[in-house]
């Protein structure tokens, strides 16, 4: 079943982030312990919760993963010791704005873990967003020797139909230009080693992540990464397929975490239905992603196709932006597509036209070049320390929850990310008082519209009736609940049940099998 079949648009797509935090400290304290202390502190402070974690409903191709013990977070997300990072993944949502605000929810749910593990070891552990960590391998590296770069990840996830992934060659003929090319407004933006790429010393490329790509596909996350991931994880009922994106990156400007989101659902309902068979076929995908990412400062972004021809980046970014506008005009389309159409049809126009300075604040990678270039790095060390500065989360995320003075010392400035946002997106909620209202929701509360909803109400009710959860199961003393269809049990079909504020788990439990008879197992 195609998605022209069956309606569905950008907000029948749910989806949600996993992302990887650094945490570190300047006395040598193993990454295990800190983060253990992190996730500790945020128990601590109510802001989740223990639960069993049931792997066994999962098909799981990381063996460490059935051996993490996770928390559950008040608004539905994951919290867990990944390998000596704090990983958290977002709950799932289903449009642009929640993108954002559990986005920035993450953050401050991973900077409150970085400051209570301060209070606890009594030594500053401080917390990154972004994908790499540049270490040094001797006193030569400052002089443009011997630095390496390690990786980390931000993945991204959204439910697709099955059918569409059955044919993986399909699959990579249809997304990897797609991966390859929105870089150039989805990279974070980083320093890594030259040695990446026969050079020396260090060099400032627009998507760290896209360094460490080898092949076209893989299964694995950790070694030899595909610019695809072959992952078979639906966290959801069997006719679904979860597409595991490992190549999103730490985004913090929240333009382009709106931009990202809404066109990664288009281009997967343009996928879905068929329209992008056809996309141009590039001749090396592996060497283009990481040439892309090395042209920071002519930005031609050339790509030879497998025809021979000479194409760029930009060129590909608009058939899948006439795909995106073909299946949104199909099925109607909604506000949110409509607008993040007309963003991503100005920015092909701006990039065209050789203005990639006009994203500043707005794109990660052009932001954080701005700043290399306003403050003259005079050796390797103090390009690194830029980009880890822009990447530091402290208190100037206070700002997302109440309108304040920016007085923290990272580098990024959600002020002016925000005052790009009014500009490029007016009326649209995703500024000033009502973004920060959205914020200060999601670090209490799942998204609405989606089965975390119920999820999150049940342990906020129930918890001690709770025995295990998952993404798509939910295990109570008294039954178990198949969470395994995305929107099932969200706010909208529990509230016309005229279920009563206060009530015990029974009637609640008998209110869900009213509504999915097969799903709630006594």
């Amino acid at each position: 079943m195609t998605s022209r079949e069956n309606g569905e648009g950008a907000e029948r797509k749910i989806r949600g982030i996993e992302q990887e935090y650094p945490v570190s400290a300047k006395a040598n304290l193993n990454p295990s312990m800190l983060v253990n202390a992190a996730i500790r502190g945020l128990k601590r402070c109510g802001f989740s919760h223990d639960v069993i974690w049931d792997t066994a409903t999962e098909v799981s191709q990381e063996a460490h993963e059935s051996r993490i013990a996770s928390c559950y977070g008040n608004n539905g997300c994951r919290i867990y010791n990944d390998m000596g990072h704090l990983e958290i993944s977002s709950p799932s949502y289903n449009n642009p704005m929640d993108a954002m605000a559990y986005e920035r929810a993450s953050e401050i749910y991973a900077l409150v873990g970085a400051k209570e593990a301060t209070l606890a070891l009594k030594k500053e552990v401080l917390v990154h967003r972004n994908n790499v960590a540049n270490i040094t391998l001797d006193k030569s590296a400052w002089r443009g020797k011997r630095i390496k770069t390690v990786t980390y990840a931000t993945h991204g996830n959204i439910i697709t139909l099955r059918e569409a992934c059955k044919d993986w060659s399909r699959v990579e003929r249809a997304l990897i230009p797609w991966v390859i090319t929105r870089i150039i407004f989805t990279g974070s933006g980083d320093v890594v080693s030259g040695g990446l790429v026969g050079l020396e010393g260090v060099k400032y490329v627009i998507s760290p992540r896209a360094m460490f790509v080898v092949q076209k596909s893989s299964l694995s996350t950790t070694i030899d990464r595909g610019i695809l991931n072959t992952r078979d994880q639906p966290h959801a009922a069997s006719r679904y397929w979860r597409l595991h994106d490992i190549h999103y990156e730490g985004l913090r400007c929240d333009y382009a975490v709106f931009l990202r989101d809404i066109t990664q659902a288009l281009v997967v309902c343009a996928f879905e239905a068929g329209l992008l068979d056809d996309a141009p076929e590039i001749e090396d995908p592996v060497g283009a992603f990481k040439r892309i990412s090395m042209d920071t400062q002519e930005c031609e972004w050339k790509i030879k196709l497998k025809t021979g021809e000479v194409t760029d980046a930009v060129s590909i970014l608009k058939f899948y932006l006439e795909a995106m506008e073909r299946v949104s005009t199909e099925h109607g389309g909604s506000e949110w597509e409509d607008r993040g159409l007309r963003c991503m049809s100005r920015l092909i126009d701006k990039l065209e036209a050789g203005r990639v300075e006009d994203y500043v604040d707005g794109l990660d990678w052009v932001t954080k070049l701005a700043l290399l270039v306003n403050y003259e790095p005079k050796n390797a060390s103090e390009g690194i320390s830029i980009c880890n500065q822009y990447a530091l989360l402290d208190s100037n995320l206070g700002f997302y929850l109440r309108d304040c003075e920016v007085k923290g010392s990272s580098l990024f400035n959600p002020k002016e990310s925000l005052a790009f946002v009014a500009r490029e997106l007016p009326g649209s909620g995703l500024d000033g008082r009502s973004y920060r209202e959205r914020v200060r929701y999601a670090l209490f509360n799942a998204p609405e519209q989606t089965r975390d909803f119920f999820k999150a109400e049940i342990m906020k009710r129930y918890r001690a009736h709770v025995r295990s959860i998952s993404w798509s199961t939910l295990v109570l003393n008294e039954a178990k609940v198949l969470l395994d269809e995305p929107f099932m049990l969200n706010r909208a079909e529990i509230a016309a049940c005229k279920c009563k504020e206060r009530v015990e788990i029974e009637e609640y439990l008998s209110m869900a099998k009213r509504l999915y008879p097969e799903k709630v197992i006594y």
